[in-house]
């Protein structure tokens, strides 16, 4: 049997791999608590706040979304990657946790050490890019940042609480803009 690609492999975790999307879903939105505070948008964003920004798995997606930042935006970042990204993060300089698929699994080791270090940067500002993967969203959630966003993911709530949507523009330069960083 293939490992669970959400949980680690414990007994207590085994029946969740048979379970509806709906219902880990909610598993994962009751593990990661209720409400959070209140923010004002897009006034969060001035001033360039602590950010944790979760980024994709995909190679050109996160490619693309760094390489249109400007440099200025990762000076009070923190980001978190797969550990494939590792050479095009680094590039960035900036403060990086990086996981691998096995140790991205809600309960691993490796997981609550990130769990932790992101509750520890205690970050404003929450950026989640790509797609959604429930432990990934959880981690958001827990970050304690009181505004959370991600790119048309309207279904995410309450992990996410703000979905933007770039009409022409890319994510990037969306974010750009609000950070009010060149």
């Amino acid at each position: 049997m293939k490992p669970s690609l959400y949980f680690t492999d414990r007994f207590k975790y085994f029946f969740k791999r048979f379970s509806k999307e709906e219902s880990l879903f909610k598993w994962f939105a009751e593990k990661a608590g209720g409400e959070s505070g209140a923010f004002s948008f897009p006034d969060a964003l001035k001033g360039n706040p602590k950010t944790l920004v979760i980024l994709p798995r995909d190679m050109e997606h996160t490619s693309r979304f760094l390489h249109a930042m400007p440099d200025a935006f990762f000076n009070g970042c923190l980001l978190l990657a797969h550990e494939s990204l590792q050479s095009l993060v680094s590039a960035k300089r900036a403060q990086a946790i990086y996981f691998s698929d096995l140790e991205c699994r809600y309960d691993e080791p490796v997981f609550l050490e990130i769990e932790q270090k992101i509750k520890d940067y205690a970050p404003q500002v929450t950026i989640y890019l790509g797609d959604a993967f429930l432990p990934r969203l959880y981690l958001a959630k827990v970050s304690g940042a009181p505004c959370r966003i991600g790119f048309c993911t309207e279904a995410c709530y309450p992990f996410l609480n703000l979905s933007l949507r770039p009409d022409k523009s890319s994510e990037a330069a969306l974010l750009s803009q609000y950070y009010g960083v060149k």
